[in-house]
């Protein structure tokens, strides 16, 4: 860490694991399966995506313009219209851990957030896609069992709560999944997955945090991803969002939150005391016009920052490149102080330590290249937007979009070599995925015509939370 840049460096992997690194490696009269030539090439641990949707790449760029909950209803609209099966499902999450492998992402939390109803097969096709592909995955089915447009008062919602309490899904669909993951995967398995705290009633939240504990689970949600978000915590908890998950014992090391675009200090401050995480989503946050997560202020805190993607139709992309870019340039707009921005150095640890950090079951294990390490590996052939060569740390935070990456390894498999995929067809999952994705298209801008209701609701909303008069009508306009 004192050193982050090393050359003319030699690693060798038994297991999957490193077990030599340094300027000459000793190998003892081992047999050698194969040696990779890295010369003039890079080496980095591999990236960390640490908040994505999977099946979310089946409506990439559908919509441009709309806020959260303008774009979340139609994305629910669409996924409950088209009745994805298993093997659709399986598919369209292969398609998108192919695009992170080949560019360079190696591990990925899926929180998985098919509404209608999750079950062990659709858990299964998801799990699949990560060992067919050969992506380390991490499964965190999106639990609700509340609306709450609905508590606010406005009746929006498309659909129900799924049917059935949190025990008959954890005995009945999860539980058999997690056995199964943890005998049979080097690469796989799971967490709770709480949508977010304004979809969970007291009681599943506590139910959560119970299982974690018993069964030694992380813990995933969103945060306060927009300004409605907290004005209707606030109106319907007291001491807001963060005070209750506190008091309901989620905050802890266990939890890692996505967006927490609208902490406030006391909120940060409690973040950083239990020890929680934050998963900095900048694309996102950016198109759907949430605002920007305080991040220096956390960092400041000593929260631990990690990346994610979030999805196929809010980022557009599945790229840690083009979020560590923007994590550091957005710093710059949320501090004067120069001293305090994000330097391209801690966008890339956000993008690959603090990634594993966040994540329990990838703590000490993978987001290094150590001795002891999982071999999550990308070696990148420096592509035309890395010359002039000067600075590799800056020039793989400002200039790399991906292009570079060659080889990739995962657990010390290769699953990228040459640019190419070595254990699926890129063609196929596409054929596979694009017949699909076409039709929930049409599905789309059927319900886009009947929304004009909800859009209006949810613009009043927006005035509201942010304070604007009912006499200003440029808004609602």
């Amino acid at each position: 860490e004192r050193r982050p840049v090393l050359k003319r460096q030699e690693l060798l992997i038994e297991g999957g694991e490193i077990t030599g690194f340094g300027e000459h490696v000793t190998t003892d009269g081992l047999a050698i399966d194969e040696r990779i030539d890295c010369f003039g090439k890079i080496v980095i641990p591999g990236l960390v995506n640490t908040h994505s949707h999977l099946l979310e790449i089946l409506q990439r760029s559908f919509r441009d313009n709309v806020r959260k909950e303008i774009w979340l209803w139609h994305r629910q609209m669409t996924e409950d219209a088209a009745q994805l099966s298993a093997d659709d499902i399986g598919a369209a999450a292969a398609l998108a851990c192919a695009e992170m492998l080949k560019n360079g992402v190696t591990a990925v939390l899926d929180h998985f957030p098919l509404r209608s109803e999750i079950t062990a097969a659709k858990m299964n096709a998801i799990l699949m896609a990560f060992e067919r592909t050969g992506i380390r995955g991490i499964l965190a089915p999106a639990l609700r069992d509340q609306d709450f447009m609905e508590l606010l008062g406005l009746g929006l919602s498309s659909r129900k709560a799924p049917k059935g309490g949190a025990g008959d899904f954890f005995r009945d669909e999860m539980m058999p999944v997690l056995e199964h993951v943890r005998k049979s995967s080097t690469i796989s398995n799971l967490m709770l997955g709480p949508s977010s705290p304004q979809t969970c009633s007291d009681s599943l939240l506590r139910k959560v945090v119970r299982m974690a504990e018993r069964y030694d689970l992380g813990i995933h949600t969103h945060l306060l991803e927009s300004v409605i978000e907290r004005w209707g915590g606030r109106r319907l908890y007291r001491g807001g969002m963060v005070q209750r998950i506190k008091m309901l014992g989620l905050l802890s090391p266990r939890l890692s939150a996505a967006h927490c675009v609208w902490l406030n200090e006391r909120e940060m401050d409690l973040m950083a005391s239990s020890g929680a995480s934050v998963i900095h989503n900048p694309a996102s946050n950016l198109k759907l016009g949430s605002g920007i997560a305080p991040v220096v202020e956390l960092r400041r805190r000593g929260v631990n920052v990690a990346l994610g993607t979030d999805g196929g139709d809010t980022s557009d992309s599945y790229s840690i490149f083009q979020q560590m870019r923007l994590a550091a340039f957005l710093s710059r707009l949320t501090t004067e102080n120069s001293d305090h921005w994000v330097t391209a150095l801690d966008a890339l640890r956000m993008g690959t330590i603090n990634g594993a950090e966040a994540i329990p079951a990838w703590r000490g294990k993978i987001g290094k290249i150590k001795r002891g390490y999982r071999a999550d590996l990308v070696i990148l052939n420096p592509n035309i937007r890395l010359y002039p060569l000067n600075d590799v740390i800056h020039q793989l935070v400002y200039c790399e979009g991906g292009q570079s990456v060659d080889t990739v390894l995962v657990d010390g498999k290769v699953v990228v070599r040459n640019g190419l995929l070595t254990s699926v067809e890129e063609m196929a999952l596409i054929q596979k995925v694009e017949p699909i994705s076409e039709k929930m298209y049409r599905i789309y801008n059927l319900n886009k015509k009947r929304a004009g209701k909800t859009e209006l609701a949810i613009r009043r909303l927006y005035r509201k939370a942010l304070g604007i008069p009912r006499s200003h009508r440029g808004f609602e306009k």
